[in-house]
């Protein structure tokens, strides 16, 4: 019953379950798609602001060495 992210504030993080999201998958819902959608433009955005904020105040290589890693062993935002 958890959410896809738990430091996730887009609409499916905050109102549905992963169960629900996978539910919507497995009946081929389009919904699941379009929510799924919404989770990852945000998480894009999260980081593109990220790396503009580690651009502008020259920590652009200490964001990549806390991000990069878990990116490597598959670990998205919640594991």
């Amino acid at each position: 019953m958890a959410p896809l992210d738990s430091r996730c504030d887009c609409y499916a993080c905050r109102h549905l379950s992963r169960a629900y999201l996978r539910h919507l998958f497995v009946a081929k819902e389009i919904t699941g798609v379009v929510l799924l959608t919404l989770h990852n433009l945000s998480f894009y955005l999260w980081l593109m602001g990220e790396i503009r904020r580690a651009i502008r105040g020259g920590t652009l290589a200490e964001l990549e060495a806390r991000f990069a890693p878990q990116q490597r062993e598959g670990e998205g935002q919640d594991g």
